[in-house]
């Protein structure tokens, strides 16, 4: 079995140790999530309040190139760091590889590492402010993400650990500083080395390796970490030396200047091959030859063995990286003789270099228009639908000239996708995007789904879902554990500041004030409201109008689950929750018990579990008169469910699983979700409702009286009543926390500040037809004259007219040697001929299904290779491999299709070819294509093209129309929204 430890998380391997203790990739058991866990195994002398000090501003870092810290906690005598897990491989390990890096990627991750080391050596954390040193930067210590970026790891938390301070020091990495050496300019008395007969420094007998050696403070020294130079001068110990000779000593404490050497020497590393000598004084410089002078330079001055002669900031340096280009002595001769060259070519061959110039304007601003469709789509997939509308416009001006080139595919098809113009599905799409200050902590979205708001650190933000526009910002308790629901459409009720505070929205105003709290629930009905703050043994029940305490409830002694350090996560372990009528209040402890108190009734309880029970997650609610709930068991890792029905305190239900059970209640019903189903309960019979069924687990859910939002793994799933999916997103900003309500959905995680606002949308007005959806068929065709609609399989197909009557319903016989279909519209009229394998042809009517004829043909040569022939183009699509176009005249290659796919019609628009698509998985999409083949729009869900208009088959049963947009009319639709 494996080890968990502090009852949340499960050891899954050991991934590394050293001298300070072992590293861990575990899995949070209530969060589902991988984190790291570092055990150290180094007593703990600071007191616990400077500690706790020390810990909280660790975990308020946030950079994107630097792991979050979690949480920090003691058990036994083990001091363990939570933080954040990051895939990918150390830098190291391609190193030993013999593996060098390219100039560019090494410059690349440079801005990366230093921008992060400018913040932590920002004097702005924590109250005081200060910074911080890394003290032990090196390959090892760099871990390449999954998109090709960098993380700096192994932050050095150990430095908050009181007197044990200590200082990695890694050879070749490590500056003069982590050895006591004071190459200083102003150093009138240097810590000498060893020195062998002959004066030079020997190196240790041991072999050195790129383990960090930790470098404690000598006897009866205490060594005082000065991370920001300039406030004190040097930092200077006085000590008891064992030398008689000696009586006073200089010991050289690492700075931001000692880090910025080690960025140095690690960037040698990295560009080539090789790791620097320990003594820096016998550093060889990299060769200008094989790379960059001014990179070299860079480099040379970050190993400068005196700190003075160093880059002073990480700001510093990276400004130098960040202006290598124009700053190099080579570029800046190119210019002048590029001017030189310009001026007597300009005399001898003006037409020629007029006519390069043009060509390297046109290059350049293609280039440029390139990039800025990328930062389109990129900012697309982010879900700011604004930005990537501005990027796509920049990078299709409505003005031509000389200097401009032909207008950019991609960046038309940019722009297309950003108006979501093609996209007729009713559904769930991107609406908005909101940042705040900080990482979520918990989320609440007003009934009628127009408000929505969100703890973060120490403070409540309240937003308009439709603008994005923050409403308010409001001071909230020092707790993760710190909610807030919605009343009404207008008035929340949070955890605030000063205590539990009601603020209406359309007054801006605090309604009332009542006593702290953190965890709170209110009543079906809205009238009451229930408050606990964090650990207390009692908990208080509220008037929500009037803001009046109409009791205290005392908990005899127990209190809720609280993390040791409830400032950073909240574990989301406990249950509280009132009944529709707020008499009875249902809460969980941290010893396991579970009870049900009558409000109103101070003596009256009902025990459902006693302390000592082993569970340790509770979940559930209230719906009518039964009390629902799950509780988990983490020695057991099993969960049961239960319902009782309150009016007489009986059992109507329940079973047990192993893992998780999620439970909510409301009006509407009890919902349960377990693995990769969730239900909907019915509280007297059991009888279980599907709601939705995936292929993999669910890790949260959250319900309207219409919709059903899941998440799971990388998507994000919305199903309607009928548990039809209805759309699907990509989970970018993950699925921690998910809200809905009337058409309106957010989505959020707890590791980013970005919260994504959803808005469901209707396209009834582009309506051509709509069916039963759960009709199985694989292609839908209007026929020529728009006046019936047929849905076909290789074994079945149904006639219907365009006002959804049903004409014919007919199967096809044979259908184990069916080898083909086409639906035909010419001047005969509209049919579905059927190939055999065998050469027999046959043909239905279009407006009937009648059996028009059957025909012997040739036999079918089994490739399924196709050509198709517009005005200028062949197209071969063979069954396996990339369709190819070719110029019907010269016979050369014009461009290449869609290589994922296998192509199925190709149908010329006037300037445009719209072509269609089905892929392995049996689902069919189209492409706008433009002469040359270059994609001008994707357009999911195309079934047809009938005349100038392209038809769309969505799973909902609806086949909706759109015409084509051409480039003049994108542009003004992108600067209408733009504005």
């Amino acid at each position: 079995m494996s080890e968990v430890i502090a009852s949340t998380y499960e050891v899954i391997r050991e991934i590394g140790s050293g001298g300070g203790g072992v590293v861990y990739l575990a899995n949070h058991l209530r969060l589902g999530k991988q984190v790291i866990l570092k055990a150290d195994k180094r007593k703990i002398t600071t007191r616990p309040e400077l500690l706790r000090r020390e810990v909280d501003i660790l975990k308020d870092l946030s950079h994107p190139h630097i792991p979050q810290v979690y949480d920090f906690f003691v058990e036994g005598e083990t001091v363990y760091t939570v933080m954040d897990y990051i895939q990918g491989e150390s830098l190291d390990k391609p190193l030993k590889r013999g593996e060098v890096y390219p100039q560019a990627q090494v410059i690349q991750w440079a801005i990366q590492l230093l921008s992060a080391l400018h913040y932590l050596h920002s004097p702005t954390h924590g109250t005081p402010p200060r910074g911080f040193v890394h003290s032990d930067i090196k390959p090892a210590n760099l871990m390449r993400t999954p998109d090709n970026e960098i993380c700096l790891i192994d932050f050095n938390i150990a430095l908050a650990l009181g007197e044990e301070n200590v200082i990695g020091c890694s050879a070749g990495y490590a500056s003069p500083e982590h050895y006591g050496l004071d190459f200083s300019t102003d150093s009138e008395t240097r810590t000498q080395p060893n020195m062998d007969a002959g004066g030079k420094e020997t190196q240790p007998k041991s072999s050195i390796s790129e383990e960090t050696v930790r470098m404690p403070p000598t006897s009866g020294e205490t060594a005082l970490m000065s991370p920001i130079p300039g406030e004190a001068g040097r930092t200077m110990t006085m000590g008891r030396g064992t030398d008689s000779r000696t009586s006073k000593m200089k010991v050289v404490v690492p700075d931001v200047r000692s880090d910025i050497y080690s960025v140095g020497a690690t960037l040698y590393h990295l560009l080539s091959g090789q790791r620097p000598r320990r003594n820096a004084r016998e550093v060889v410089p990299l060769s200008s030859e094989a790379f960059s002078p001014q990179v070299v330079a860079v480099i040379a001055k970050a190993m400068n063995p005196n700190p003075d002669l160093r880059f002073q900031t990480a700001a510093e340096m990276l400004d130098a990286f960040s202006h290598l280009h124009e700053r190099d002595p080579r570029m800046c001769r190119m210019k002048r003789n590029r001017i030189i060259s310009s001026v007597v070519f300009s005399i001898l061959f003006a037409f020629s270099v007029f006519t390069s110039f043009v060509g390297l304007k046109r290059m350049q601003t293609e280039e440029k228009w390139l990039k800025l469709a990328e930062y389109a789509q990129n900012m697309l997939a982010e879900g700011d639908t604004e930005a990537a509308v501005g990027y796509a416009l920049q990078a299709l001006p409505e003005e031509t000239g000389l200097f401009i080139p032909e207008e950019s595919a991609k960046a038309q098809k940019a722009l297309t996708d950003a108006l979501g113009v093609y996209d007729l599905a009713d559904g769930y799409k991107t609406h908005e995007t909101v940042e705040l200050p900080g990482a979520p902590l918990y989320m609440a979205l007003s009934p009628d789904g127009r408000t929505g708001c969100c703890m973060y650190t120490h403070a409540l933000a309240v937003f308009d879902t439709d603008t994005a526009q923050m409403i308010a910002t409001l001071p909230a308790a020092e707790s993760a554990l710190a909610e807030a629901e919605f009343l009404d459409n207008h008035t929340i009720l949070y955890a605030g500041g000063e205590g539990l505070q009601a603020y209406d929205t359309e007054q801006d105003a605090v309604l009332w004030t009542g006593e702290k709290a953190t965890a709170l629930c209110i009543s079906g009905d809205g009238k009451r409201a229930a408050a606990v703050y964090r650990d207390e043994a009692f908990g208080g029940v509220y008037d929500t109008v009037t803001g009046q305490k109409l009791q205290v409830i005392d908990f005899g002694g127990r209190h809720q689950e609280v993390a040791v350090n409830d400032k950073f996560v909240n574990p989301n372990d406990n249950l509280l929750a009132l009944n529709e009528d707020g008499t009875l209040l249902g809460i969980s402890f941290s010893d396991g018990a579970l009870k049900i108190y009558s409000v109103g009734e101070p003596d009256r309880e009902v025990v459902i579990f006693e302390g000592g029970s082993g569970y340790a997650h509770f979940e559930g609610g209230f719906h009518q008169q039964y009390f629902a709930f799950s509780a988990y068991e983490p020695g057991k890792g099993e969960s049961v469910f239960a319902v009782i029905d309150t009016r007489d305190m009986s059992q109507t239900g329940g079973f047990s699983t192993t893992g998780l059970f999620q439970v909510q209640t409301d009006e509407r019903g009890i919902y349960l979700q377990s693995d990769n189903l969730l239900v909907k309960i019915d509280p007297v019979t059991g009888e279980q409702t599907p709601l939705v069924t995936i292929s993999e687990p669910i890790h949260s859910f959250a319900r309207s009286t219409r919709h059903t939002l899941i998440t799971s793994g990388q998507t994000c799933m919305f199903f309607d009543a009928h548990a039809q999916l209805i759309s699907t997103h990509e989970k970018e900003y993950g699925g921690d926390f998910v809200q809905i309500a009337e058409g309106t959905a957010l989505i959020a995680n707890r590791d980013s500040p970005v919260i994504r606002v959803v808005a469901y949308e209707n396209h009834e007005e582009a309506e051509l037809f709509s069916y039963d959806p759960s009709y199985s068929h694989d292609e839908a065709r209007v026929s020529g004259d728009r006046k019936t609609i047929m849905l076909f399989s290789f074994d079945q197909f149904r006639v219907y007219d365009i006002d959804g009557e049903l004409i014919a319903e007919i199967t096809i016989p044979d259908k184990e040697q069916v080898y083909d279909q086409q639906y035909i519209r010419d001047e005969k009229g509209s049919r579905l001929e059927v190939f055999y394998n065998d050469g027999m042809v046959r043909a239905y009517e279009g407006s009937n299904g009648a059996l028009l004829y059957e025909e012997r043909r040739e036999k079918p040569d089994g490739t399924l290779t196709e050509e198709f022939f517009t005005d200028e183009l062949r197209i071969e699509s063979p069954l396996h491999g990339t369709p190819t176009a070719y110029n019907r005249k010269t016979g050369k290659l014009a461009g290449e299709l869609e290589k994922d796919a296998y192509l199925t019609y190709v149908t010329q628009v006037g300037e445009y070819l719209v072509v269609q698509y089905v892929t392995a998985d049996g689902e069919y999409f189209g492409q706008l294509l433009d002469r040359k083949c270059q994609v001008l729009a994707q357009l999911p869900w195309l079934c047809d093209v009938v005349g100038e208009r392209l038809i769309f088959d969505y799973p909902t049963g609806n086949l909706r129309e759109s015409r084509i947009y051409d480039r003049e009319e994108l542009i003004a639709m992108g600067r209408e929204w733009d504005e």
